[in-house]
C-alpha cells in the first residue's frame, strides 16, 4: 500500500496526467471537447508514467510515442506523437511553399 502523498505529490501527479490528456487532444487537433474523460492516464506509486490509454486502448499499442519529462524549476511536459510507421516517411517543405500558401 503506498503512503499518502504530500500536497506538492498531489499537484505534480494532477499536472502529470493534464499535460498527458492535453498533449493527446492536441496531438489529434481535437482539444478538450474530444472528451477527456475517454483518455486513461496510470501512474506507478512514484509518479512514472505507467500507460495512456484512449477508449480503453494503450496509445503505445495504436502506434503513438508518449514521453513525459520535468525540467529543471519542476516544470512538467510531456509530447504525444504518431510513429514515423504510422506517418509516412516526413518530407521537407521548402520555406517559399509555405509563404505562397500564406498568401493565397
Amino acid at each position: 500500500m503506498a503512503l499518502p502523498l504530500s500536497p506538492r505529490e498531489k499537484t505534480e501527479r494532477l499536472t502529470k496526467i493534464w499535460c498527458l490528456k492535453e498533449a493527446y487532444v492536441k496531438a489529434i487537433a481535437e482539444g478538450v471537447g474530444f472528451g477527456l474523460q475517454r483518455i486513461d492516464v496510470s501512474l506507478t506509486d512514484d509518479g512514472a508514467l505507467r500507460s495512456v490509454k484512449v477508449d480503453g486502448k494503450a496509445l503505445e499499442d495504436d502506434g503513438w510515442s508518449v514521453e513525459l519529462g520535468i525540467l529543471e524549476g519542476g516544470y512538467i511536459w510531456a509530447c504525444i506523437t504518431e510513429s514515423s510507421e504510422k506517418m509516412g516517411e516526413p518530407r521537407i517543405v521548402p520555406y517559399q511553399d509555405i509563404i505562397n500558401v500564406m498568401h493565397s
